[in-house]
């Protein structure tokens, strides 16, 4: 029950560390979205402190006291948002409203003529960052379109088409980048998944004997359970347990004892089906998970483990195996896991290198 009570922990704590990596990236990612929506604003100040004889300078004050507080409630609310299923909406949404922000201010300020353009670049640089390529792309239109609603609106537009078109070109040059960048990042991203996901497969399997760990037994049985519950179906599992196992490491050496669970492990795949399960969950002790089967069939499956046995290995062993069946009345991993080992204990208690079946009573025992 203490390895239950572990491999329950582990599996929770697997999940807590997933998601908590989760929101403390997107709590990263929407704290430095409003931190340059935070540098647009004082750079917008700085500039109506510069040029106090402007246009519009009381409206865009008031604009800029307006993103000041849209900025610091930003901040503020970003653990809550990047907790919640939709942060890359919400992220994406506001780095475009805030191109348009740009927009306003050159609008009121000189239009075409403003210094105040060049911040349309900030969320480029920021979707370079923090997004994935489609993303980018609507924060590049987004820009673009900022940019074209500057000029229709600008009636001297037609005064200086060369810096209209410079900045244009300028910011459809950033745009592709912008997306190119993401391009490139989110295929480095993919890569680095495919690597972690390898390794993950090599943490699943016990590198000796090619069966799956511990981890990944309880993982998969918590599955077939819930679908053997649902669909009716019988479900069995096969504690094995290599009979004398620390002789065979004192007699032939630990090489040979290598050799012989990876042998079992052989004998035990093979004699699985693809959706069957075979597990190393200790030194020496094995489990077999057998969906779709019942207990006299998962029976016939031990007894042809120990048939193959003798003809795979290279020193004499023998398996002692306790087979138990999904109960419904109690349906969980942990009576399923304790209805096999009980079976296993009375084979190692009436002599070892048997098969036995739970059963409440006493459990028949063949040999």
């Amino acid at each position: 029950m203490n390895s239950n009570k572990q491999d329950l922990l582990e599996s929770a704590l697997g999940a807590g560390v997933e998601q908590a990596a989760w929101r403390t990236f997107w709590l990263t990612h929407i704290r430095i979205g409003f931190g340059i929506f935070l540098v647009e604003t004082l750079v917008v100040a700085c500039y109506l402190v510069l040029t106090p004889e402007g246009p519009h300078r009381s409206i865009l004050w008031a604009v800029a006291v307006l993103w000041l507080l849209l900025a610091l409630v930003g901040m503020s609310l970003a653990p809550i948002v990047a907790s919640k299923p939709w942060c890359a909406t919400y992220s994406v949404t506001w780095t475009a409203l805030s191109a348009f922000g740009v927009a306003t201010v050159a609008i009121l300020d000189s239009g075409m003529r403003s210094p105040l353009l060049v911040l349309l670049f900030l969320p480029l640089i920021y979707g370079t960052l923090m997004f994935t390529p489609r993303a980018a792309a609507i924060c590049g239109l987004a820009t673009l379109a900022s940019l074209a609603l500057v000029a229709l609106t600008d009636r001297d537009v037609a005064s200086s088409p060369g810096r209209v078109f410079l900045l244009f070109t300028a910011l459809a040059g950033a745009s592709a980048l912008t997306v190119a960048a993401a391009i490139n990042r989110s295929h480095i991203e993919q890569h680095e998944a495919q690597l972690q996901a390898a390794l993950a497969d090599m943490a699943s399997v016990d590198a000796l004997t090619g069966c799956a760990v511990r981890r990944v037994l309880r993982q998969r049985m918590e599955e077939e359970i819930a679908r053997s519950v649902r669909n009716r179906s019988p479900l069995s599992l096969l504690m094995i347990d290599v009979d004398q196992f620390k002789s065979v490491n004192d007699t032939f050496g630990h090489v040979v004892g290598d050799h012989v669970l990876a042998s079992i492990g052989s004998v035990l795949r093979h004699n699985g089906r693809a959706f069957d399960l075979v597990s190393r969950i200790g030194g020496d002790e094995f489990a077999l998970l057998l969906p779709d089967t019942d207990v006299p069939s998962a029976v016939e499956v031990a007894e042809r483990i120990r048939h193959d046995l003798p003809a795979a290995v290279e020193v004499p062993v023998t398996l002692s195996i306790g087979v138990g069946g999904l109960d419904r009345s109690m349906p969980t991993f942990e009576h399923l896991l304790d209805d096999a080992d009980f079976a296993l204990y009375q084979v190692k208690r009436a002599g070892r290198d048997a098969i036995a079946i739970h059963h409440p009573g006493p459990s028949p025992i063949s040999r």
